[in-house]
């Protein structure tokens, strides 16, 4: 839910009490249920050393609705997160911003080819700015680098020969970077049609390609954080994390 430079904003922003200290420790990566032991270890890592000498426990027994304690530990509960939600927001820490970019983090960290890898990286860097149509555009060109790099290597000769059924003019792609002559459009089209993507799946992408020329050109066109979020999880979903 929040990373550990976003904790550190949080319970240093502002004065706040024992109980809100550690409902936002609770909140951060990974989250779930921690021990007492592991709350004050958190807490030293954000800069709290004197909560380790308070009586965690006793804080927390006494945060009914905010927390709930199992045989693995104490974890947040839905009240808890909303008052996590409201910190963040007095101090204008994005929560919706944060988990999305966590995630694209995450599969980032798993890219091995630099090209795609840097697209994703500068989108992370543009949402966390909150340069929205930005961080449309690199995450959608990472996730077509990425696609790019599995027709190259896995369906070369299928993509070709699916290209030249639809465009006699197509001159055969050698190299990952002639793939790019094909409109994207059409490049998911192909997709489906040799079996690297489903039908829905190629819908949903094409959906996401008209999210990126929006964003792409010079227009009017107005987007927020959900919008950008929505689009980043569905490229997660359909590419990063497949391909």
């Amino acid at each position: 839910m929040l990373r550990l430079e976003n904790v550190k904003k949080i319970v240093h922003g502002a004065s706040l009490s024992s109980r809100d200290q550690i409902l936002v420790l609770l909140a951060l990566e990974p989250t779930g249920p921690h021990t007492i032991p592991e709350i004050k270890t958190r807490g030293s890592s954000a800069g709290l050393p004197k909560l380790a000498k308070k009586n965690v426990s006793d804080i927390l027994a006494k945060a009914k609705g905010f927390v709930a304690r199992t045989h693995a530990g104490w974890e947040l509960q839905q009240a808890g997160v909303s008052r996590v939600r409201e910190l963040a927001k007095e101090i204008k820490v994005n929560l919706v911003v944060t988990h999305s970019s966590n995630s694209l983090r995450t599969h980032a960290d798993r890219l091995s080819d630099p090209l795609t890898k840097s697209f994703v990286e500068e989108a992370i860097s543009c949402f966390e700015a909150q340069q929205f149509r930005a961080a449309v555009v690199f995450s959608w060109a990472g996730a077509v680098a990425l696609l790019h790099k599995h027709v190259f290597s896995k369906k070369l000769a299928e993509f070709n020969a699916e290209a030249l059924k639809r465009d006699t003019k197509w001159r055969l792609a050698k190299q990952q970077d002639d793939l790019g002559r094909m409109k994207e459009h059409d490049f998911l089209d192909v997709c489906e049609t040799i079996g690297v993507l489903g039908k829905n799946v190629k819908q949903t992408l094409q959906q996401e390609l008209s999210l990126r020329n929006g964003c792409g050109h010079p227009n009017s066109l107005s987007i927020a954080e959900n919008s950008v979020a929505a689009h980043i999880e569905k490229l997660i979903k359909n590419v990063f994390s497949r391909f």
